[in-house]
């Protein structure tokens, strides 16, 4: 991991809250892998004095790919940041990573949620596995990262509550579709996981969890979630873990 000064080649709106922002990171480009996260240093200033964490969406050539919602001061001001100024990187960071294991992956992706998914899927698609994406939003305006699904030609469901957007329901439904040889990762709100958890499918599932982090490699211990074994840092243990470790 690098503290890595990375200039802005793109920062702009998706439609929602959603934002992308695009970075030339050579170090981090080089080294991330899917499901790891970058920390941003998002204002110029000491205010605010921490820094925020994001999945590093994906790579293309030396740049890093950042999707993430507008919703608290933090991101108010990184979406005021323009072109060709600099922003500080801190990455990549995450140890607990996605398994390899099975031949067929679903990904359950809600809200922007997703983007810790999206590298993930691109890396599994090279290894020859067989990719299914399933993209879930409140509503169609909150489906903004559909344009990278259609960029990269994956194989993809959506689903909206209000039926705007795909089918209407809720994405844990689609797994009466797939059988257990479908080996499931999901990152989204924790009632999303707390869902999934509870089904009882059979299925494989793997959670790449998010947490309030101020440092993002497991000193502050600001982010930890409660497991079977004890509580666990989601910076450093995690951030993904099985279904079934996790006690929500």
């Amino acid at each position: 991991m690098k503290d890595e000064a990375c200039k802005v080649i793109k920062n702009r709106h998706m439609g929602g809250r959603l934002y992308l922002l695009e970075l030339h990171a050579p170090y981090i480009s080089r080294n991330v892998r899917g499901g790891q996260f970058v920390m941003l240093k998002v204002s110029p200033t000491l205010d605010p004095m921490g820094r925020r964490a994001f999945a590093v969406g994906d790579v293309r050539g030396e740049n890093i790919l950042i999707f993430y919602d507008l919703v608290g001061r933090g991101t108010r001001l990184l979406s005021q940041i323009k072109e060709g100024e600099e922003l500080m990187a801190f990455g990549p960071l995450g140890k607990g990573l996605f398994p390899e294991r099975g031949n067929k992956h679903l990904l359950l992706g809600g809200g922007v949620g997703l983007a810790g998914l999206t590298l993930w899927g691109k890396e599994l698609r090279q290894m020859g596995k067989e990719v299914v994406f399933v993209y879930a939003g409140r509503s169609a305006e909150h489906l903004g990262m559909e344009e990278w699904l259609r960029e990269e030609g994956f194989e993809y469901i959506l689903y909206t509550e209000d039926g705007s957007r795909g089918r209407k329901g809720l994405i844990t439904e689609v797994l009466k579709e797939f059988d257990t040889s479908w080996v499931v990762h999901a990152c989204g709100p924790k009632g999303m996981l707390r869902a999934l958890k509870n089904l009882k499918t059979g299925h494989t599932i793997h959670f790449s969890l998010e947490g309030r982090m101020a440092c993002g490699w497991g000193v502050c211990l600001g982010c930890v979630v409660r497991t079977k074994e004890g509580y666990k840092r989601v910076c450093y243990e995690g951030p993904v873990f099985d279904s079934q470790e996790v006690l929500f």
